[in-house]
């Protein structure tokens, strides 16, 4: 998907990861993120969400989610992140990450509100029921506090991704408050959703999903209630691109993640984005047969879009050699990847995939560089199986 646009904008790390590769130094299955780019990301992000008053917290479930790199972005101007999962926030918590954000994508087990309220001390919950924030909130009683929370709203015309159900309906919203205001372990002070942009490939641009409408009414329910909303939370492709679009739709928060690393889908076809692709996939060809190369695998995703690879046994020839994606199924287990086999194939050639990652899903490690763009590459940070 990001295969031409990182020949374009960033080439050395294709290089780069090459040679770490044919060096030795990084084996099959890695991801290899450029931290110099990623660094300047954040801080274009970051600087841009500062021009426009809005506020954001950090997502790196697609790049390994892991401390080393939560602290990189925490230094680079987002001081808080958005964690998919508990299990992500602990991870993130353990290397002195700030907590801004949890409980929107996976909620939290009955059993972990306490773990949650004395130890990942997050900024916000967001919560799907009220059976949730009473749990929440007796937790929090018990410690003596009272936790900030967000609600995830939803109308049936919104869109929602598989497996990603759950929410307070809108038309039952403000019945449902006279309740969640009795809770006095809680505060409410605003409203979430997700996905807010959708990507149109034929206009290459974003547009917003009927959630951003949900919204907005749903702050306006809570305003008339007399609740102070603070939080009008709207993730989904949050960049340099969609902030200003964000603003002007009375959105207070954002959550980037694939802007980070240059790979919202406006990336794959736009060279002037402020954002840099930084992130390719390292294989190598196993074995072959008369047909196709094999590829070490691990780190595949069913909705990466994947076209095209790079091959070959040094940096010069990797990017001067493209093979077509073949076989490839989200099925079945990705043992290995699958090329049309070209005259020039070598077993042990390093294979440069450039795609949208989920990489907390995968069996992938994760090598942080940098100095790729000196040519002169160095491996900082090796994180193994980047789960």
């Amino acid at each position: 998907m990001f295969l031409n646009m990182m020949l374009q904008r960033n080439e050395e790390l294709i290089r780069a990861a090459a040679k770490l590769h044919q060096d030795g130094k990084i084996p099959a299955n890695t991801y290899v993120i450029d931290l110099d780019s990623l660094e300047r990301n954040v801080q274009r992000i970051s600087q841009t969400a500062k021009d426009h008053d809005l506020k954001l917290y950090y997502m790196t479930k697609q790049i390994g989610r892991s401390g080393f790199v939560g602290q990189i972005i925490q230094n680079n101007g987002i001081e808080r992140a958005v964690a998919v999962d508990i299990d992500e926030a602990i991870e993130l918590k353990k290397e002195g990450c700030s907590i801004g954000n949890i409980g929107h994508l996976v909620q939290p087990s009955k059993s972990q509100w306490h773990y949650v309220l004395t130890f990942l001390r997050p900024e916000v919950v967001t919560l799907f029921s009220y059976e949730r924030a009473k749990q929440l909130s007796d937790a929090a009683e018990k410690l003596g506090k009272k936790q900030d929370v967000l609600l995830r709203v939803i109308r049936p015309n919104d869109v929602i991704f598989p497996g990603q159900f759950g929410g307070f309906l809108l038309d039952d919203l403000e019945g449902q408050l006279d309740d969640i205001l009795t809770l006095k372990g809680i505060n409410v002070v605003g409203v979430t959703s997700f996905p807010i942009f959708r990507f149109h490939q034929e206009q290459q641009d974003f547009s917003f999903t009927p959630n951003i409408e949900t919204l907005q009414k749903a702050r306006n329910i809570l305003e008339r209630k007399g609740i102070k909303v603070t939080q009008v939370n709207a993730p989904g492709a949050t960049s340099c691109y969609t902030i200003p679009k964000l603003k002007e739709a009375g959105v207070t928060h954002g959550e980037p993640g694939h802007a980070m690393t240059g790979t919202t889908p406006l990336h794959a076809y736009k060279p002037d984005l402020p954002e840099v692709p930084s992130i390719v996939y390292v294989s190598e060809i196993s074995h072959m047969d008369d047909e196709f190369a094999y590829t070490i695998g691990g780190g595949f995703y069913a909705r990466s879009n994947m076209k095209y690879a790079l091959f070959g046994g040094t940096e010069e020839r990797i990017i001067q050699q493209k093979a077509e994606i073949d076989r490839w199924s989200a099925t079945n287990i990705d043992y290995y990847g699958c090329l049309k086999r070209k005259e020039e194939m070598k077993v042990g050639d390093t294979v440069i995939y450039a795609f949208r990652t989920q990489i907390f899903i995968t069996r992938s490690h994760v090598a942080y560089i940098r100095g790729a763009r000196q040519k002169a590459p160095e491996l900082v940070y090796f994180q193994r199986r980047g789960q």
